[in-house]
């Protein structure tokens, strides 16, 4: 029975290529079909159960657009969509109708806008690990094609949601970048970025450091004069790492006066350190007569 001929309609997903660069297509027309057509009986099984062959792609390089006060506007009759739908269809031994028998199309002209993108990142660490470096991602900027009320709009894009849990390794993925709403309208110079995370084991150390004093106009002596940094240090530099390569800086200015303490600040310290705290945070201070 099945190799009897037989007719049916079936529902096509339309996609659409070659496009004019310039321009952009703000309608998708229509993105689904019925297509009426007669063929032999698996023939036609076949076409209405495998999903992955129920797209067919219509070409619009030879599309005639015209102006038109919203922008441009184009349509294709049913004869030519027929023409290129039948090379897709190569089973089919007729193509009876398709509904809508004339697809319309509406377009805008192409803006370009340059914007930064934002990591969109969660992250747990595993036991004694930490990232030893800032998070890197390339590129940091994209080129966004879209109409221009979507272009004005845009300050940044962001990547897909990432959840990473319990990390005790260094990380390198690649992330798509999120459209939102409006995925069709909108094209990237890149479709992803490249994701750099250097996460190594890490140990606390506590180094004790000389706080100096700025400032100008009195002289100083501080109470303590020495604060100590507490910070998770990776186990691989750990054994180059001294008090030496750290330095604190109180100071001091006529208006603290009123102040009964100054705060430290950290000036410099290693790379690839991450600083917990520093014991004490405040110093007191007396003035000594000239």
């Amino acid at each position: 029975e099945l190799m009897k001929d037989y007719s049916d309609e079936i529902r096509y997903n339309v996609t659409f290529s070659n496009l004019q660069l310039y321009l952009i297509l703000t309608n998708s027309g229509d993105s689904v079909i019925s297509i009426g057509m007669t063929a032999q009986g698996f023939e036609l099984l076949a076409a209405k159960y495998a999903q992955r062959k129920r797209t067919l792609n219509i070409d619009l390089s030879t599309l005639k657009i015209r102006p038109s006060a919203n922008g441009y506007t184009a349509y294709l009759p049913s004869a030519r969509i027929m023409e290129q739908f039948g090379t897709q269809i190569r089973f089919t031994k007729e193509i009876t109708y398709i509904k809508p028998d004339t697809l319309f199309f509406r377009f805008s002209e192409v803006f370009r806008k340059q914007v930064p993108v934002k990591l969109d990142i969660d992250y747990t660490l595993s036991g004694q690990y930490d990232i030893t470096d800032s998070i890197r991602f390339f590129p940091r900027y994209v080129t966004v094609s879209s109409i221009q009320s979507i272009t004005d709009t845009l300050s940044f894009i962001r990547t897909q949601k990432i959840n990473l849990t319990k990390l005790d390794s260094s990380v390198n993925l690649k992330v798509a970048l999120s459209k939102g709403g409006h995925a069709g309208l909108m094209k990237y110079s890149v479709d992803s970025v490249s994701i750099t995370m250097r996460i190594e084991q890490v140990t606390e150390a506590g180094y004790v450091v000389p706080v100096s004093i700025a400032g100008k106009g009195e002289s100083l002596r501080i109470f303590p004069d020495k604060v100590e940094i507490i910070c998770r240090v990776p186990l691989s530099v750990y054994p180059h790492i001294s008090a030496s390569d750290f330095s604190t800086q109180a100071e001091f200015h006529p208006a603290s006066v009123k102040e009964k303490k100054l705060r430290v600040n950290l000036v410099k310290s290693p790379e690839k350190i991450r600083v917990l705290k520093i014991v004490p945070t405040e110093v007191e201070y007396i003035i000594i007569s000239k």
